[in-house]
């Protein structure tokens, strides 16, 4: 078989972006970008940016010297590019573009699987990216060192189906709190965050504007107790009770409390207004949240955003757009095939196969 007249593995991980599918005003930026760009056009730029952040590319110069590859060269239809241009290409790119492109994927996952308050939680938290100050100066967040923080919501089904919902970047020196609101915005879905986002007025006005959560309760919670559940079939529950949250001064409405025994025997309290599901439930669907936090362990360690390509806010920026982007084209391609793997374990069988038919690709996905 000739690889090179067959789609190749990358080909298909990238197809689900259509240009031409953008909205008219999206086209028009790119059309008007690459009327200065005769060899590198905008469509260049995704594709050799998508493969340097998911072939976890360790700098510019690294995929500047990788065009020496037949296969690179002949899936990028681009014989070579230069560091310095891949820069000032990062750093100028509107990055309008590519949230239309992260919204347009989005859609297609979204339609994929469409989420229901009982298949899907969305777990809310942030990630801090430590920077040098002499690079970054304009990433304000300590006095020795700067910093950019990524505020993310995951849509998470299960282990095998998790992927962005929505994010934002800041300079690490912004408060959590102050994005929570921007991300709750589905009613009848369910939210998982810890408790460095709590607020007793926040809380009241999820629940009287149709949004489920689930959280941790502060140490210094006051807890005024309304009723007790029955945990007496539950091992490790230890009560589930239903409380107002505060004081005198500030009293919430009634919720769900419940206090569990993990594994190393700690108390953990967790407070809730789903009264649909059980104790054990709601204790799951918090550990969940560690989903989020292995994700960004992942984009961190796999997809080169500690090893940032720009030291222009805007470059970096572009970058983290763009490893969502390639976070979402692997969770397609999953869905797509069909394949029990999970996105992660999908994204290093494709860095092996990158320029190889698909087709090989496909055996190793599909389950038999």
């Amino acid at each position: 078989m000739d690889k090179y007249k067959t789609i190749s593995a990358f080909n298909k991980w990238f197809s689900n972006i259509i240009l031409k599918n953008l909205p008219f005003s999206i086209r028009e930026k790119i059309s008007q970008a690459d009327k200065y760009h005769k060899k590198f056009d905008f469509e260049h730029f995704l594709k050799v940016f998508l493969y340097g952040i998911d072939n976890e590319c360790e700098s510019l110069r690294e995929i500047d010297t990788a065009f020496v590859s037949p296969d690179l060269q002949q899936t990028m239809a681009l014989d070579a590019i230069s560091h310095s241009q891949l820069s000032r290409e990062l750093a100028q790119m509107d990055n309008e573009i590519l949230w239309a492109i992260f919204t347009q994927l989005l859609e297609k996952a979204r339609s994929k699987i469409p989420v229901t308050k009982r298949n899907a939680l969305y777990l809310v938290d942030s990630s801090t990216f430590s920077l040098n100050t002499t690079q970054y100066p304009w990433a304000d967040f300590r006095s020795t060192k700067s910093g950019i923080k990524l505020h993310l919501k995951l849509c998470f089904m299960d282990k095998e189906h998790l992927y962005p919902d929505q994010f934002e970047v800041t300079n690490a020196v912004e408060h959590d709190d102050n994005h929570l609101e921007v991300f709750v915005n589905q009613p009848e879905a369910t939210y998982i965050f810890d408790r460095g986002y709590i607020d007793y007025e926040r809380l009241d006005e999820m629940e009287a504007n149709g949004y489920f959560f689930v959280t941790r309760v502060k140490k210094n919670a006051k807890i005024h107790v309304m009723k007790t559940y029955d945990t007496s079939q539950s091992k490790n529950i230890l009560r589930d009770q239903m409380v107002v949250l505060g004081t005198q001064v500030y009293l919430t409405s009634p919720f769900r409390l419940v206090t569990i025994q993990d594994e190393k025997g700690k108390q953990l309290r967790f407070v809730t207004n789903r009264f649909d599901v059980t104790a054990q439930e709601v204790a799951d669907m918090y550990k969940a949240r560690w989903q989020i936090e292995l994700f960004f362990k992942h984009i961190k360690q796999h997809m080169t955003i500690k090893k940032l390509f720009s030291h222009s806010e805007k470059g970096v920026s572009n970058q983290i757009i763009l490893a969502m982007i390639a976070s979402l084209l692997t969770y397609l391609l999953k869905v797509e095939t069909g394949s029990k793997k999970s996105p992660f374990q999908i994204k290093r069988l494709l860095k092996h196969l990158l320029f190889q038919p698909f087709e090989e690709l496909w055996v190793l996905l599909v389950p038999t």
